[in-house]
């Protein structure tokens, strides 16, 4: 039996009915001008200075209309990616789809997609949703630890998990079958598919378009629910490949590790096993860029990793000396010092930010022109 034939449909959602299986109104509300001049205006925000984006809304009519004409004729096709590194907080492959093509994927999202595929998502799912996102996950993960401690106390256990290149690693008959699963809208299913045919070969989800982690967030739906639901785990949460379960429990940890583990394996995926740790619940934990870290007082502590205020020293020094050659400006400056602070600010590490501050005035004392 081959793999695709062995993972069978999520049970919880055989049989229900589907609002919007082939509705023409569904796919006239996705198509409508309206729609597609809505997405335009909300794909735009904050990057308008880009020539791209600027190249396109310059004539947003025009370019509407002839998107508009391409899709009611069946003419419509995905254009060429861009692709390219990043490299913060960690090198990912990105691969950005073309101005024109997020329009759509934002039409098709915002009237359809995103309501079908999240409905029946669990709340502890974090990533890339409305009202969600890594500060409601960090909370989410505080809430677990003073929940457990305020039952357990200090004797519990950690299970972190993160999946091995999951974007790339994903093979398109899964990602396909998730939709296909949660989607019954033939235009809309067909529209999907083709985005993932799009990245090529049988394997990988380009990381970077609104639909991409759409499709990544029905692949691992199914884990949440088995994960919640047949191994019965209360204290859990993910934001799309990172997840954390809690337990009273190392040995029922370890056994659920091996149960994920198969369960990912059914599915052509894999844990990592460099960052695939059980550990103590006391013993401090990096999730989501912060370090957590529960006390005897039951206090739980959100700590601003050393090392990645080192690196945040560093690029000060060269931001710095982009002022002084005239690249950059003052204002720009403090702009990026700024947003760092806002997020150093999320933890609970005060004096590194201040020492931060008295560094940062420091710095900008040296300026000199070049």
């Amino acid at each position: 039996m081959s793999t695709k034939e062995h993972v069978s449909s999520p049970t919880h959602r055989v049989g229900e009915s589907n609002p919007g299986k082939n509705d023409p109104g569904v796919v006239d509300k996705i198509l409508s001008f309206g729609s597609l001049y809505k997405a335009a205006q909300k794909c735009r925000r904050n990057v308008r200075w880009k020539d791209s984006v600027s190249g396109f809304t310059n004539h947003s009519l025009m370019h509407i209309l002839k998107l508009w004409q391409d899709l009611i004729s069946g003419n419509y096709h995905i254009q060429k990616y861009s692709k390219f590194f990043v490299y913060e907080p960690k090198k990912r492959a990105i691969t950005s789809t073309r101005f024109r093509d997020r329009v759509f994927q934002r039409s098709l999202c915002d009237n359809y997609l995103y309501k079908e595929i999240t409905k029946n998502f669990i709340a502890n799912n974090c990533a890339c949703q409305i009202d969600k996102g890594t500060d409601y996950a960090r909370k989410t993960l505080l809430n677990m630890y003073r929940e457990f401690f305020l039952k357990h106390g200090l004797e519990g256990w950690v299970l972190k998990c993160d999946l091995k290149d999951f974007f790339g690693s994903t093979k398109h008959w899964l990602a396909k079958k998730s939709i296909s699963d949660r989607v019954n809208n033939s235009f809309v299913s067909s529209k999907v598919n083709a985005i993932i045919d799009s990245f090529g070969d049988d394997m990988g989800i380009g990381l970077g378009s609104q639909v991409s982690q759409l499709i990544q967030l029905a692949v691992l739906d199914d884990l949440d629910h088995f994960i919640t639901e047949e191994l019965g785990f209360t204290l859990f949460v993910r934001y799309m490949d990172d997840f954390v379960l809690i337990s009273e429990s190392k040995e029922t940890l370890q056994r659920a590790r091996e149960r994920i583990q198969s369960f990912l394996e059914e599915r052509e995926l894999k844990l990592s096993t460099k960052k695939t740790q059980i550990f103590p619940l006391t013993q401090p934990m990096m999730f989501l860029g912060f370090s957590y870290k529960l006390w005897n007082t039951g206090k739980v502590t959100l700590k601003y990793p050393r090392a990645k205020e080192k690196k945040e020293r560093r690029k000060l020094q060269k931001l710095v000396n982009r002022v002084s050659c005239g690249f950059m400006s003052l204002k720009e400056l403090e702009a990026c010092y700024q947003s760092w602070r806002a997020h150093c600010k999320k933890s609970d590490s005060r004096g590194r930010m201040l020492k931060m501050d008295k560094y940062f005035k420091k710095l900008k004392g040296e300026i000199k022109p070049c």
